[in-house]
């Protein structure tokens, strides 16, 4: 047989040959353009073989079996016709394997995504490991495109329909064992010897046919007119949840409409072409460059190489409200045993109930059983002392936001841990090197800022104080990933990243509100923007006074380019706080938000109709480009290093839309000279130095661009 570079062929005996996957200097395998180029050699090979009774492909990684294709193939993609032309080449080299005239059978031991899952689905057969390593998925409406070697034409022919069009339209990962109740996996086996009970399994069963899950109900719906419904209703929920911003589920559901029933050579083409007009789009290489983004966190520990972090096995919360009952599920999801201390069994409670409630969520979604339920609570236990701290690697401080609680609390956490314990305190704005001060080993402290609600926010802030050594800020980076979370590394500051740049944008919704603009057009104009939630909504959820509390250390901190609007200060005297309390900006019943309180407007006597005129793309920019002057000051001042920290911060902690590629890709596509421009006729027009544009964006303004 012919020796390849990136797959081994290996005779099995009875007729069955292996293709192992195994790309060399590589931990993961990829479908780069060579290895599409070998695999299509591998594929003509196996097609001229004699006697060849079965072919089972599996990969030479432990935790891989394929990742999916390069992204900078597609990337690099720039006119419909190269696109065209490089989906059907992959398309091609994966439907040759499906035209092998033996049983081909597909044995997934880890990661099997995108043009991964499209190779197996080109299979006769799929086997799957119950290992905790398996994911598979078509992802890539996520990046802004649709499956493009065949996983849209093929997925829907094996799976009922709305399996298929959930895993295309959402991208979502599932393991194994889901994979096999789904029915896109006909069989589930052990992890250990995965591969050779594969080809056991795979020779038993061969010639026979593969496992289908359609009920009578799901083949109903693949008949008109229940297909069409099925149809209407996903475009419904598409719609609700990416208000059209999106492109690629549309084009999605368009394609699979239209290739229903269609010979498989004629719909490969149609999907070729729906992949292409989708792979041209900014969209889509915004999108990429954000997952690029994303797993470049992945490959390092926010320091260096030379820094070894200090592996946790044990944890601590101190304090156990939502929060720290929050930042205790995270440990505990993960398998990490939590003492979680507070001053009253009551408060305890609450912290118990907040982990509860969020793996009972899972439970209600069939993610967890009941007995995992039950293992994942196991690793809470609660105490009003500091029994256990001593074997804890980690101790997240989560009280009160107030400086003098947290220093006496972490002095105090210092005297009853070992000396190597890593301290964390989950501020939100104080100072890190402050709380340094009274520490033995201020070293051992850092920032670990998460974002609430904890179990869906998946940013979390390292903020880095004066002393603290490379080695803790390792820690708790390492820490942040192993809780599948991504960490960005801030200098110490007020506000950190997050805070400080979106405290001017919620400032700013509330000056607006001051000049007579409505609460419904303000929240309106962000909505349609791609923002998930209008900016006094998203002032009602951060609380009111938490909010004026913050614009506050702002105002100190920077002066009079951080003036903090007044009005939130009477409405919280009033009694209103937000969602917290029921009242400020909506009305709140359950904790959900039922419509507009308007009598808020009572509240503010000295209202103006300074800004009623102020078309909607004005009121944007006044928000937005608030954001876009302080972030340039943050890059400059180096909280952050690069302008891709500020974008994926920006979207993974405050949801700004991923299409436009976070606030410095928006403002690069806005062009920076165009936001000083407007700057100043904002602050000529009364915003004064508050909307004044910084020196540190005048000078991106000259150089062209923040990337």
């Amino acid at each position: 047989m012919t020796t390849y570079t990136n797959y081994k062929l290996i005779e099995r005996g009875d007729g069955w040959t292996e293709v192992c996957f195994d790309q060399p200097d590589s931990k993961a395998n990829v479908f780069t353009e060579a290895a599409l180029r070998e695999l299509g050699q591998v594929a003509q090979e196996l097609s001229e073989k004699r006697d060849l009774k079965g072919v089972i492909f599996t990969s030479g990684k432990s935790d891989i079996f394929i990742a999916g294709a390069d992204l900078s193939l597609i990337k690099g993609l720039d006119t419909i016709d190269k696109a065209i032309e490089g989906c059907t080449f992959g398309q091609q080299v994966i439907h040759r394997i499906s035209l092998l005239p033996c049983e081909t059978v597909a044995a997934i031991n880890g990661a099997c995504l995108g043009g991964g899952f499209e190779l197996s689905l080109a299979c006769k057969k799929r086997l799957v490991s119950d290992g905790k390593q398996v994911k598979i998925g078509l992802p890539e409406v996520q990046l802004g495109i649709l499956p493009g070697f065949g996983g849209s034409v093929r997925l829907p022919r094996l799976a009922p329909l709305p399996t298929a069009l959930d895993l295309i339209l959402t991208g979502k990962q599932v393991d194994g064992v889901r994979a096999y109740k789904m029915g896109i996996a006909d069989a589930l086996l052990p992890q250990q010897d995965f591969n050779e009970r594969a080809l056991t399994w795979a020779k038993a069963n061969q010639g026979k046919p593969g496992r289908r899950v359609h009920t009578f109900m799901t083949q109903m719906m693949e008949k008109f007119p229940l297909r069409g419904y099925v149809f209407s209703q996903a475009r419904k929920t598409v719609m609700k949840s990416t208000k059209g911003n999106y492109p690629a589920p549309l084009k999605i559901l368009e394609l699979l409409a239209e290739i229903h029933g269609m010979k498989i050579e004629e719909a490969l083409k149609r999907e070729a072409r729906a992949f292409s007009v989708l792979a041209v789009t900014q969209i889509s290489k915004r999108l990429i460059e954000l997952f690029q983004l994303s797993e470049s966190v992945k490959k390092t520990n926010g320091v260096g190489p030379e820094v070894k972090a200090k592996p946790v096995e044990r944890a601590a919360v101190l304090g156990a409200g939502v929060m720290g009952g929050g930042i205790a599920w995270a440990f505990a999801n993960k398998e990490i045993p939590t003492r979680m201390k507070d001053i009253t069994w009551e408060a305890v409670g609450l912290g118990l109930q907040q982990a509860g409630e969020n793996f009972g969520f899972a439970l209600k979604r069939k993610k967890l059983t009941k007995n995992q339920f039950m293992g994942k609570m196991g690793h809470i236990s609660g105490t009003l002392d500091y029994s256990g701290f001593r074997s804890c690697d980690v101790v997240v401080e989560a009280v009160v936001e107030n400086m003098d609680v947290k220093k006496k609390v972490l002095a105090e956490v210092e005297r009853n841990v070992a000396d190597d314990c890593v301290l964390a305190s989950n501020t939100s704005s104080l100072s890190i090197t402050e709380m340094q001060s009274v520490l033995k080993r201020p070293e051992k402290l850092a920032g670990f800022h998460f974002f609430n609600p904890v179990s869906r926010m998946p940013l979390i802030e390292v903020i880095a104080g004066a002393k603290s050594s490379p080695e803790t800020v390792a820690t708790l980076f390492e820490l942040a990933k192993k809780l599948g979370k991504t960490p960005i590394v801030v200098k110490d500051g007020p506000g950190f990243l997050v805070n400080r740049l979106l405290l001017p944008y919620m400032n700013e919704a509330l000056f607006l509100f001051l000049e007579g603009v409505s609460v419904d057009r303000i929240d309106r104009v962000m909505l349609e923007f791609g923002m998930p939630m209008g900016p006094l909504r998203l002032v009602d959820e951060v609380g009111i006074d938490t909010a004026s509390k913050v614009a506050k250390i702002l105002n100190n901190a920077f002066g009079a380019r951080a003036e903090a609007c007044p009005i939130s200060e009477s409405i919280v005297k009033s009694g209103r706080l937000g969602r917290k309390n029921g009242k400020g900006f909506y009305v709140y019943e359950d904790g959900k938000h039922v419509a507009i309180d308007d009598t808020v407007v009572q509240l503010v006597p000295n209202r103006t109709n300074r800004s009623v005129n102020l078309t909607d793309l004005e009121l944007v920019q006044r928000m937005t480009y608030a954001m876009v002057n302080e972030a340039a000051l943050a890059v400059q001042e180096g909280v952050v290093k690069t302008p891709g920290e500020v974008d994926l911060a920006m979207i993974m902690g405050t949801g700004f839309p991923p299409f436009r590629g976070g606030l410095l890709r928006y403002a690069d596509s806005e062009s920076p000279k165009k936001i000083v421009d407007t700057l100043e006729k904002f602050a000529a027009a009364g915003a004064g130095e508050r909307l004044r544009p910084s020196a540190a964006l005048k000078e991106v303004a000259r150089r062209g661009f923040f990337y």
